[in-house]
Order: structure tokens, then C-alpha cells, then sequence
């Protein structure tokens, strides 16, 4: 630094002073006072340079031709670069949420707490609200309470045990009361924001609760509840039971949505899912959000509105199954009318009824309507074979055609190939009994119509096996 000047000195006095409060008061946050209020040093630097220029003027001193040395401009840079990697550290989501905080939280060990019981009077149909938090939760209705009861166990990451006792102290379980609401609160919040604390929670609620969750990460399981259940997660699996009311799900991330047994309507939404199980839903079902394991839809009582990676589908409701696995589209007793469209699937459908309106990009199609009677079929597809098994006693007005490929007439009289010069194209057509419109159309790919034997009938009527599935155990998901 330039000879004479005061600003040397000045900084290591504050230096020093910022020690000193650290030695004699450790309970003031030191780097917090750094990451907020750091500019201030080269306001005070700059404040204090001018003073210096004007006491050299009023004192008749020639002034310097540099007002800032180079080494000067060095420490500037310094603090600039120190100052603005403190701010993000503290402010950003570099350390609160991502992979910094993911870094740190990931050392240390854990230790565990065991959560008192803690109880608060509900009444008999409370709403109760599971402030986020991150952790496990399983609630279950009761008829023999009016009272809200919550227990379980906390864990807390952390380099040191007298650190994790803090964490334990300054996070306590709170249900607190206000009206008709219930309110289940963990306070992690207030942690030190190094330490990562997640709590495993048994509720026990009265049997005409509703249920409002909100977490980080963890998993939800709710059982036996007569009203509805609203959850919102960053990363959670939702497993419901016997739910009484309507059923909201939206999830950034999950490894499995499961929902059994739900009176009301149920909307469900995953920016990022594995595997969705719905069976017996009374109401209304809209799903929508990518899913990239098994899909299995059962017993869907109203309307089905799907919308998931590259396919869309709805139907009037679902007495049988559809199930989505890999590339594969499985369905059977549905009612229609049904829409479909897929960019690469293959597709099954036997059993369905009331119309099908179905549009692949590229897979094979195979179709066996219910044997009660042929609906109307608008059937398109660009690059995939069609396989179409009628009833021998059904009436309809066919036109199937292939722009290039085969075409196999194995029903049979009145129906007619009809193949163009070249052998590529061509169609079949026939017309049996006043029946509706079946119209199908491959651009590449071969087209076959025939008789519904003893083994389409059976597929078509039997109601499918529900698959086994291995259980994912909660909690195992990856984090943001």
C-alpha cells in the first residue's frame, strides 16, 4: 500500500475486532455478519480515501496521481471475490437445498431422538395440516378419538454430538390447535442449515379427517380416513387406503403413486414418476406427469383421463384394467368412448365397448372388441401391424387398409381384399348387418381381419390377474 495511508492499518483493526467478537462472543454468527454486510468495507475504504485526498489538499501536499495503488486494486479484487462466494454460500441455493448442502449434510453420523407423544383435541372431523418437513409419515384414522396424537423418532446428520443436541433442542414437535384445524409442525426449519434432520411420524387422527401434507422428502402413507387428502412434495411416495373424500397428489419427484380404495375423485400429478397403482376409485381420475415404470389402472368407477410420456388416454371408466408397462399398452374391459395416442407403443385392447379412437406413431395393434357387439373404431397408424379379431355374429361396416404391406382377410365372406396393381396397397371392405363404422388405416404395416375364436372371447371377457410388485422401500429416492 501507498506510504501514509491509513486504510493498512484500518483493516487488520478490523481484523482483529472480528476475532476478538469471535473469542468473546461465539454466539454471534461471524460469517453471517460477513456474507450480509461485506460491501460496507469498501464503502468505509473508499470514504476513507477521500478524506485522505482532501486533508493532502487543505494541507498544500501535492496529490497523488494514483488515487488507488495496484496492490490496493489486488486486495479490492480479493475482497469482491471472498465477499460474493460468502453472500451465495449463505443466501443461495448452492447451501440450502443444493448440492453444497447435499455435500456437507452427507458427512458426519447420525444420531437419533425418540419424539414424545404429543396429543391435541381434534374433535371429530378436524382438517389437519403436516407442515413440510422432511421425513416419513403414516397416519391412520380412528373411530374411538377425537383427539389428534402424534409420535416417532428424529435423526439428525451431524459432525458432533453436541451439535446434533442443538439441532434436537432447537426443532421440537409441535401440534397446535387453532379452530377446526390442526397443525403437525417439526420446526427444521430452524436448524443450523449444515445439519440435515428428518423425522419419522405416526399420526393417529380421527376417522372424519381430512388430510393436508406438504414435505421435502420422505414418504406419505395415509389409511382409513373418511375425508380428503391433499399432498404436494419435492420427492415423495404417496400410498393411500380407504380414503373417504376426493384425493389431490402433486409431486416433483416420486417413486411410487398407490391409491386403494378412494370414495371420491382423485387428481394425481408427478413431474418425474416411476410407478402409478390406482384400483378402486369411485370418482372422477385424471393423472397426468411423466412415468417411466408400470402404470396399472383398475376397477375406475367414473371418467379416465391419463396423460403421461409420449401416450394420452381416456375413456368413460375402466370395470377392468389398463396397464402401461415399458413400450407396452395393455387393456381390458373398458368402456368406452376411448381415445388413445401413442408415438411408439404396442397396443392390446380386448373387452371395450361404446367407440375407440386410437392414433399410434409406430407399434403393432391388436384388437378384440367385446363379443356384446362391435363398436365404432377409427383406428390410425404410421408404421405397425393390425390385428383385428371380430365376433363371428357381429355387424359392422369395414375398411381396413395398408398403404405398404399385406393384407389377410381371414374372416372371410362378405368381406373383400382389394389389392392394388403393384401388390403394396389395398384394402378390406365388406359390410355385415347394419353395424357401425370400423374404419383402419396402417401406412406401413400389415393388416389382418378375422373371426374371434374361443381364446379371443376368453381374453376379451376375463378380468386380468393383479400383477405382484415388489415393495420399494421408503425413503429410496434421489434427491435433487
Amino acid at each position: 500500500m501507498r506510504r501514509g495511508s491509513v486504510i493498512g492499518p484500518l483493516i487488520l483493526i478490523a481484523i482483529g475486532v472480528l476475532f476478538l467478537m469471535r473469542t468473546l462472543a461465539p454466539q454471534i454468527q461471524i460469517w453471517d455478519l460477513l456474507a450480509t454486510w461485506w460491501p460496507f468495507l469498501l464503502i468505509g475504504w473508499g470514504v476513507l480515501r477521500l478524506l485522505e485526498v482532501v486533508v493532502q489538499a487543505a494541507g498544500g501536499r501535492p496529490l497523488s496521481t494514483n488515487g488507488i495503488s495496484g496492490g490496493e486494486w489486488v486486495l479490492i479484487v480479493f475482497i469482491c471475490i471472498i465477499g460474493s462466494t460468502a453472500w451465495a454460500v449463505h443466501r443461495h441455493s448452492w447451501w440450502s437445498g443444493g448440492p453444497w448442502r447435499g455435500i456437507v449434510a452427507d458427512m458426519g453420523e447420525n444420531y437419533e431422538y425418540t419424539l414424545p407423544e404429543t396429543t391435541a383435541s381434534a374433535g371429530k372431523t378436524p382438517r389437519v395440516v403436516i407442515e413440510a418437513f422432511r421425513g416419513n409419515v403414516r397416519v391412520t384414522g380412528a373411530d374411538d378419538t377425537a383427539a389428534v396424537r402424534v409420535d416417532g423418532h428424529k435423526s439428525v446428520k451431524s459432525l458432533s454430538q453436541k451439535e446434533a443436541d442443538d439441532a434436537n433442542r432447537q426443532t421440537p414437535l409441535e401440534v397446535l390447535s387453532n379452530g377446526g384445524q390442526i397443525i403437525v409442525r417439526t420446526n427444521q426449519d430452524k436448524a443450523n442449515g449444515r445439519l440435515r434432520v428428518s423425522e419419522d411420524l405416526e399420526i393417529v387422527v380421527p376417522k372424519g379427517a381430512t388430510i393436508e401434507g406438504h414435505g421435502l422428502y420422505g414418504d406419505f402413507d395415509i389409511n382409513g380416513v373418511n375425508g380428503g387428502v391433499d399432498i404436494t412434495s419435492d420427492n415423495a411416495g404417496v400410498r393411500l387406503q380407504d380414503i373417504g373424500g376426493d384425493v389431490r397428489v402433486q409431486l416433483d419427484r416420486s417413486d411410487i403413486v398407490r391409491a386403494v380404495g378412494v370414495k371420491g375423485k382423485a387428481e394425481l400429478r408427478a413431474s418425474r414418476g416411476d410407478d402409478l397403482e390406482l384400483d378402486n376409485i369411485g370418482g372422477a381420475v385424471t393423472a397426468t406427469g411423466t412415468w417411466s415404470g408400470e402404470v396399472d389402472l383398475r376397477n375406475l368407477a367414473q371418467t379416465v383421463k391419463f396423460e403421461g410420456q409420449n401416450v394420452e388416454f381416456d375413456a368413460v371408466k375402466i370395470p377392468g384394467q389398463v396397464r402401461l408397462s415399458g413400450s407396452d399398452f395393455t387393456g381390458n374391459d373398458i368402456v368406452g368412448p376411448i381415445r388413445v395416442s401413442a408415438q411408439a407403443r404396442d397396443i392390446q385392447l380386448t373387452g371395450f365397448t361404446q367407440g375407440l379412437d386410437l392414433d399410434v406413431d409406430r407399434g403393432d395393434i391388436e384388437l378384440r372388441p367385446a363379443k356384446t357387439g362391435v363398436p365404432k373404431m377409427e383406428v390410425r397408424v404410421r408404421s405397425g401391424d393390425v390385428d383385428l379379431a371380430l365376433p363371428p355374429q357381429a355387424k359392422f361396416d369395414l375398411k381396413a387398409s395398408t398403404d405398404r404391406g399385406e393384407l389377410r382377410n381371414e374372416f372371410g365372406a362378405p368381406l373383400e381384399a382389394h389389392e392394388s396393381d403393384n401388390g403394396n396397397a389395398g384394402s378390406i371392405t365388406g359390410v355385415v348387418g347394419n353395424g357401425p363404422e370400423v374404419r383402419i388405416a396402417t401406412d406401413r404395416g400389415t393388416v389382418t381381419v378375422r373371426k374371434a375364436g374361443p381364446e379371443d372371447e376368453k381374453a376379451a371377457n376375463e378380468k386380468p390377474e393383479k400383477p405382484e410388485r415388489a415393495e420399494k422401500p421408503a425413503g429410496e429416492r434421489v434427491e435433487n
